[in-house]
């Protein structure tokens, strides 16, 4: 019986066997096929008046941490993305108003009013 000396793998096949790794996880990534959503901002929005019982309606369900103004605030860029984006709320969807009168809320530096 003969022993084969070891011979360390030449790159090539390493380097192929790399990019089909990449190309595979690249290619399966899951893409959004929703367009960002808008806002047209005019006048001041208000919290009370229009993001409270909007949120208290919609999130609530999911999110019971989001029932007063502190918590509300602290999340606002996740609450915008999610919003602007379609991926919340999972359970419904908000109209454009609703959208709009959120977001320009939170651009709007989210004030207590």
């Amino acid at each position: 019986m003969r022993i084969k000396k070891f011979r360390p793998m030449k790159p090539f096949p390493i380097l192929l066997l790399a990019f089909c790794i990449i190309f595979i996880v690249v290619s399966c990534k899951k893409t959004s096929s929703k367009k960002e959503f808008t806002p047209t901002c005019t006048g001041t929005k208000s919290f009370a008046l229009d993001v409270n019982l909007v949120i208290y309606d919609n999130c609530r369900s999911c999110h019971i941490n989001y029932d007063n103004y502190a918590t509300i605030k602290a999340s606002a860029d996740l609450i915008r993305n999610s919003i602007a984006f379609g991926t919340m709320p999972k359970n419904g969807t908000l109209t454009d108003k609703q959208k709009n009168d959120i977001i320009c809320w939170i651009d709007q530096g989210a004030p207590w009013n």
